[in-house]
């Protein structure tokens, strides 16, 4: 045999006895190795609860206390704190005591009680957010403000941006930063008709007029305060504001005193800004008023304050 083609032959032999490559495994590995990952994603979804809604309005936050239920009314929280959210129309509204909220097409009605709002920033053209009340509604395009709907009417107080209160015969009144609006509106008062002035008469001796018993000055009631709170405030004369509220809380019975105390320490917490002077105001309320209606929003705001943090930096 010719030497080239015995080479040749040998060539081929070694060839045929080499061992082959093994089949590459890798694509296998992955192929596994995402399959376990599908299937472990889907059991976390399984088992992972999702977000408790309650008449439509997602639980964003709760208590440990809190006490809700749904009923015909809406979503009536009897107990504790918690944060509801609509998120369709980016409304966030956390509750000030007991209340009764409820989802509806145009909007979310405050039934009863009293609730900060928080909505957000809506762009320029975008429809306003609305927030029923029994007055009318609020229209919001980003801003936070705190309602209060009570059975003979209510109030609206703007903290940040800017609403609009369309009241049902279709006006729209503007409310500004600091502002509270109340609804209904009160009624004007008719000017008296001018009367004949009468003959003067001959003025009373000294001996009678001592039997005249002087009539006292009446105090303000709270409504006639509140009207002329809500004038200040518009006119942004916040401090003028506080000094007529300690003033006028002074006039008034204790039953009535603990509102315009509330009133006073949200003006001196939102608007004057004065932390010292608000901490103080607000435990001089809780001492006052133990247990009273606004009590979770007292802490709320000594809270957002940081009123024990102060207390500990000015204590000996």
């Amino acid at each position: 045999m010719p030497p080239a083609v015995r080479a040749r032959l040998g060539a081929r032999l070694r060839e045929a006895r080499a061992p082959k490559p093994a089949w590459p495994r890798r694509p296998v590995f992955w192929g596994l190795a995402a399959a376990a990952a599908t299937l472990a994603l889907g059991v976390f979804l399984l088992w992972t609860p999702s977000t408790r809604s309650v008449g439509g309005l997602e639980l964003a936050r709760a208590s440990a206390d809190l006490e809700v239920r749904e009923d015909v009314a809406g979503v009536e929280i009897q107990g504790g704190e918690a944060a509801l959210l609509d998120a369709a129309r980016g409304i966030t509204l956390r509750n000030q005591g007991p209340l009764v909220v409820r989802r509806e097409a145009s909007g979310v009605r405050l039934v009863r009680g009293r609730a900060e709002f928080s909505v957000n920033h809506r762009q320029p053209g975008a429809p306003p957010a609305v927030v029923l009340v029994s007055g009318g509604a609020i229209e919001v395009m980003g801003t936070r403000f705190t309602v209060e709907q009570r059975e003979s009417g209510g109030a609206v107080t703007l903290h940040e941006g800017a609403i609009a209160f369309r009241v049902r015969s279709g006006a729209v009144v503007p409310v500004t930063v600091g502002q509270t609006l109340e609804w209904p509106a009160p009624e004007p008062v008719p000017p008296e008709p001018e009367r004949p002035q009468p003959i003067a008469a001959p003025l009373p001796t000294k001996a009678a007029a001592s039997r005249v018993p002087s009539t006292p000055a009446r105090a303000p009631s709270v409504d006639d305060v509140l009207r002329e709170l809500e004038v200040l405030r518009g006119r942004h004369e916040f401090e003028q504001a506080a000094r007529y509220l300690e003033e006028s809380m002074r006039k008034q019975p204790l039953v009535t005193r603990e509102r315009l105390s509330f009133e006073l320490g949200s003006l001196l917490t939102y608007q004057l800004k004065d932390a010292p002077r608000a901490c103080a105001h607000w435990a001089r309320h809780e001492q006052q008023f133990r247990r009273g209606r606004y009590a979770e929003a007292v802490q709320r705001s000594r809270v957002t304050l940081s009123c024990e943090r102060q207390d500990r930096e000015t204590s000996p």
